[in-house]
C-alpha cells in the first residue's frame, strides 16, 4: 500500500502502532494529507473520518474512555486545532490518553498572511501533559534519531500515570500528497522506547501503618468518576462489611455496590444539620475524579471545619495536589484498585489477629445505613407519586437501562437525576465530568459505542446538549455507531429553573434556559435514526420497550413540562 513520502510522518505512525494505538480519528484537510495517507496505509490502525474537528475530538475521547487505550487525533492546520480544545481539556482532567497530531505550515510562513496559519505550537498547553514539535526538514545529522526520541517521549508521557493528552505539532512542506510504495520506504526498523514503572503500592511497612490507622477510625470512602475496576470493586465490597467503614459512590464511579451506596444527595437532602454531623468521619479516603454532588462536598468541608483533626487521604494518580475537602493529610500516588485491595487485606488481617480494637463495636457503618434507608424510601415515594415530570421520566428510564449496556449521561439534568435515582449501575456509566461541559456529549457517546462490543451503548441527554452537538449525528451516520438515544426535551436548560442563582430571574427563560426549539423528528429522519416520541409515563414505558428492541441507531424523545419538573425537583431536594 502506498505510504507518504514524509519520513517524519512514517516514523510517527510506526511508533503509534508500536505503542499500541489502534484507532485514529481524522478530519479532512490539505496540510494534513501526509498524516491521513500514513494513517490509511497502516493495517493495524482503524481510521475513522469525522468532518467536524470538535465532534471528532469528542468521538476520540469516547473511544479512549471505553477502550482504555490511547487514541490518535489528526487535523489540518489553522483553527482546526483549536476546535479540539474542549475535548482535550476534558481528557486532561479525566486522565484519558489522546495523542493530538496537528499539521502545520513551515515556520517561515507563520504570521505572514498565508492561509490557515496560526501559532500552533503549545496552543493547547494549559490542558495537555506535553507539547512537541516536529518538522519534515531534518533536525540533525542522524536521520530519524530526533523524531524517534520526540515521538516516543510524547506517547510515554500520555501513557504515564496519570494518563492524559499530549500534542504533537508537525510542520509539513509541499509536496503534500506525494507517496512511496512500502518497498521504497527507507525507514530503519522502528525503535520503540519502553518505560517501566515501579510498583505503585506502598511498601509493606507503610501499608501496615496505614491499615492500622484506618482500622481505628470512622472511615468514609468516597468514590468519584472512574473506569470499571473489578479489583477495586471487590476490595470495597469487603471493606463496607466492616463496622467502622461507610462507602459513598457516585453513579459514574462504576462501582457495583448496594443501592444505598449511591444515595448521597438523596440522603443529605433528607437530614438536618445535626443529623448530618452524626455521620461525620474521622478519615476520608477519596478515589476517582471530581464529585458531582455539591451536597457531599459541602458536608465533608463542614466536617473538616467542625473537626480540625479530620484527615483526608487522596488515592490515585493526579496531575497536582487536590485538596477539595480542605482536609488533605496524605497524597497516595497509587493505583486505587491495587491500593484498596492491599488496605482491605491488611485491615481484615488485623480484625482476625487483634480483635480488641477500640472501634471493634463501632456503629459507624450502621449509622449510615439507618440514615439512608428512610431517605431512599422517601425519594422512591416522591418519584412514584409525582406527576409527569423529569423526575418521573428518569425514574422510569434508569430502571430500564439494560444490565449489559454502557450508559453515557450528558451534563446538567441527566447526571443530576442519576445521582438522585440510581439504584443499580449497568455494565458501565460515563459522563464528561472532568470539566463538566455540555458540549460533545453525543459525540463522546458515538465514540464509546464504536468501542464497546459487550452490549449496547445508550445515551441519555438533554435538549440543550443535543442542540450543542448536532454535528455528532453526522458522525453517528458516517461511522455506523450502534447508539440508542433518550432525549429529554424540557424546553431548554432545565437546571436553571431550580438552582437558586437563576430560578427567580425575570430573564431566566430568555437568557438561561434558552429553549433550542429543534425539530428532533426531522433531524432523526435526516440522519437515519429511527424515532419515537413519548409525552407521558405510559408512553415512555412503551417507547423504551420499543427502543430496546429497535436496531440502532434510534432515538426516543421525551417531552416533559418544564415548570412542573423544576417544582417537583425542588420539593424532592427540599430546596423550597
Amino acid at each position: 500500500m502506498a505510504d507518504t513520502d514524509k519520513s517524519v510522518v512514517r516514523i510517527l505512525f510506526n511508533l503509534l502502532e508500536a505503542h499500541g494505538v489502534r484507532r485514529v480519528v481524522c478530519s479532512p484537510g490539505s496540510r494534513n494529507a501526509p498524516l491521513l495517507i500514513a494513517a490509511d496505509a497502516r493495517k493495524r490502525l482503524e481510521t475513522s473520518v469525522v468532518i467536524d474537528e470538535r465532534s471528532a475530538a469528542f468521538v476520540a475521547l469516547g473511544m479512549a474512555m471505553v477502550s482504555r487505550r490511547p487514541v490518535a487525533l489528526v487535523c489540518t492546520s489553522g483553527t482546526a486545532l483549536l476546535n479540539y480544545a474542549p475535548a482535550v481539556a476534558e481528557a486532561y482532567y479525566q486522565g484519558v490518553p489522546l495523542i493530538v497530531i496537528s499539521a502545520d505550515r513551515p515556520l517561515e510562513w507563520i504570521d505572514q498572511d498565508d492561509s490557515q496559519t496560526i501559532r500552533q505550537p503549545e496552543a493547547l498547553r494549559n490542558f495537555v501533559k506535553g507539547s512537541y514539535s516536529l518538522s519534515d526538514r531534518e533536525q540533525c545529522d542522524r536521520p530519524g534519531w530526533y523524531e524517534t526520541r520526540i515521538v516516543n517521549d510524547a506517547i510515554l508521557t500520555a501513557l504515564a500515570p496519570k494518563q492524559g493528552p499530549v500534542h504533537i505539532n508537525v510542520r509539513l512542506s509541499p509536496p503534500l500528497g506525494a507517496t512511496v510504495e512500502d518497498d521504497d520506504a527507507d525507514d530503519s526498523p522502528v525503535r520503540m522506547i519502553e518505560r517501566i514503572f515501579p510498583s505503585d503500592v506502598p511498601d509493606a511497612a507503610t501499608m501496615k501503618r496505614l491499615a492500622a490507622d484506618a482500622r481505628e477510625c470512622k472511615l468514609l470512602v468516597v468514590a468519584g468518576f472512574m473506569p470499571p475496576d473489578a479489583r477495586l470493586n471487590k476490595a470495597l465490597a469487603a471493606m463496607r462489611r466492616m463496622p467502622g467503614v461507610a462507602v459513598v459512590a457516585e453513579s459514574v464511579s462504576n462501582l457495583h455496590l448496594r443501592p444505598e451506596d449511591y444515595a448521597a444527595d438523596t440522603l443529605f437532602c433528607s437530614l438536618d444539620d445535626d443529623e448530618r454531623l452524626k455521620l461525620a468521619p474521622d478519615l476520608v479516603i477519596s478515589l476517582g475524579g471530581a464529585l458531582v454532588s455539591r451536597m457531599l462536598k459541602e458536608f465533608l468541608r463542614e466536617c473538616g471545619r467542625r473537626n480540625p483533626d479530620m484527615r483526608h487521604w487522596s488515592v490515585g494518580h493526579n496531575h497536582t495536589t487536590v485538596d477539595c475537602f480542605q482536609a488533605l493529610s496524605c497524597r497516595i500516588d497509587a493505583d486505587p484498585g491495587r491500593f484498596m485491595s492491599a488496605l482491605a487485606g491488611r485491615m481484615t488481617h488485623f480484625d482476625r489477629t487483634a480483635p480488641d480494637s477500640s472501634l471493634h463495636d463501632c456503629r459507624y457503618a450502621a449509622l449510615w445505613h439507618e440514615a439512608r434507608i428512610p431517605a431512599m424510601r422517601r425519594m422512591a415515594r416522591i418519584a412514584e407519586e409525582c406527576g409527569w415530570s423529569d423526575l418521573k421520566a428518569f425514574d422510569i428510564i434508569l430502571d430500564r437501562i439494560p444490565a449489559d449496556a454502557n450508559l453515557i449521561l450528558s451534563n446538567g439534568t441527566s447526571i443530576r437525576y442519576a445521582q438522585i435515582l440510581e439504584r443499580h449501575i449497568p455494565h458501565a456509566e460515563y459522563c464528561n465530568r472532568g470539566v463538566s461541559g455540555i458540549d460533545g456529549s453525543t459525540s463522546t457517546a458515538v465514540g464509546a459505542a464504536l468501542c464497546y462490543q459487550g452490549g449496547e451503548t445508550w445515551l441519555v441527554t438533554g435538549d440543550t446538549s443535543w442542540a450543542y452537538d448536532i454535528s455528532a449525528l453526522q458522525s453517528l451516520k458516517s461511522l455506523g455507531a450502534a447508539l440508542k438515544i433518550i432525549l429529554i426535551n424540557n424546553a431548554g436548560g432545565g437546571i436553571f429553573r431550580f438552582i437558586s442563582s437563576t430560578a427567580a430571574l425575570e430573564c431566566r427563560e430568555r437568557c438561561f434556559c434558552a429553549d433550542p426549539e429543534l425539530d428532533s423528528r426531522s433531524l432523526a429522519a435526516t440522519f437515519g435514526l429511527a424515532y419515537r416520541l413519548a409525552d407521558s409515563a405510559a408512553d415512555l414505558a412503551e417507547a423504551l420497550q420499543w427502543l430496546a428492541a429497535a436496531p440502532a441507531p434510534a432515538v426516543v424523545e421525551v417531552t416533559t413540562p418544564p415548570e412542573e419538573s423544576a417544582a417537583i425537583l425542588r420539593r424532592a431536594l427540599r430546596m423550597t
